[in-house]
């Protein structure tokens, strides 16, 4: 046989064998679309936002007049913001977490507090953690409180039901982002110890609410699929899997170009 011959049959070998060695990048695409989030593993749940409420703005217009000198002291990442007589005056309470439950349904968790203080201290209550359900269109503020009232009666709840609210229409929970929504309230009979002039279905200042909603993928967010196969590359790492650069040191070459190097060795160039 002819030099030349032995060449072109060395080439058209080593062609077939890369043809072969490269259908073995195919399971790698295949397992990258297979790792996409099916509609049903999809999960949403409240990472972050604001829960936002002023009370009674004709309170707070007689609580920081000069009749009663009130001082409002926030804590713990809460802020008042708006003008502190004003329709827009609102304490700010940050969401540390939350649920959604459904498309309409979720409840967020805030954390801190906000105490008032007031007539030398004979009005000295906080309200703190506050809570928001909501369900459709209507909602339901709750807040711990605890303190005591201008007459000086003690007054201490945890979660207690603070204003029921109605949003103006239902929202859409079940989205990566931020919802936000404010809706008209009304005083919970849970919440009238607290200041104690204002009767049960009185009306509230708004309720406003900026939920944060991050989407995750309940089967690639475990962590099981994932470790299985880390696992997997450790425990069959002898030098016959393509790419294995522990092997690639060992073995002098392992994966694909040390196959193709072992090939090469024995052609007759």
């Amino acid at each position: 046989m002819s030099h030349f011959a032995s060449r072109t049959g060395a080439v058209a070998l080593t062609s077939a064998a890369l043809i072969g060695l490269s259908g073995l990048a195919i399971p790698a695409a295949a397992s990258a679309a297979e790792g996409a989030c099916a509609p049903e593993d999809v999960t949403y749940s409240v990472t972050g936002g604001t829960i936002e409420w002023g009370f009674n703005q004709a309170f707070r217009t007689y609580f920081f007049g000069n009749f009663a000198h009130g001082v409002l002291t926030p804590s713990e990442g809460v802020s008042f913001q708006g003008e502190e007589t004003g329709t827009d005056g609102r304490i700010v309470w940050p969401v540390t977490s939350g649920t959604v439950a459904s498309a309409t349904a979720a409840t967020a968790t805030g954390t801190g507090d906000a105490n008032f203080k007031a007539h030398g201290g004979a009005l000295d209550t906080t309200l703190s953690n506050p809570t928001v359900e909501i369900s459709g269109t209507t909602g339901v503020l709750k807040l711990d409180y605890t303190g005591k009232t201008e007459t000086g009666t003690p007054v201490t709840e945890p979660q207690a039901d603070a204003a029921n609210f109605t949003l103006p229409s239902a929202l859409n929970l079940e989205q990566d982002g931020t919802v936000t929504t404010t809706a008209t309230a009304t005083l919970d009979e849970e919440f009238v110890p607290v200041f104690g002039r204002y009767e049960a279905g009185s009306v509230a200042d708004p309720v406003t609410v900026h939920l944060t909603i991050t989407e995750t993928c309940a089967d690639n967010g475990d962590g099981g699929d994932g470790g299985d196969n880390g696992d997997g590359g450790d425990d069959t790492g002898t030098g016959t899997v393509p790419g294995d650069d522990n092997d690639n040191d060992n073995n002098g070459g392992g994966g694909i170009f040390g196959s193709l190097g072992n090939l090469f060795s024995f052609l007759p160039f």
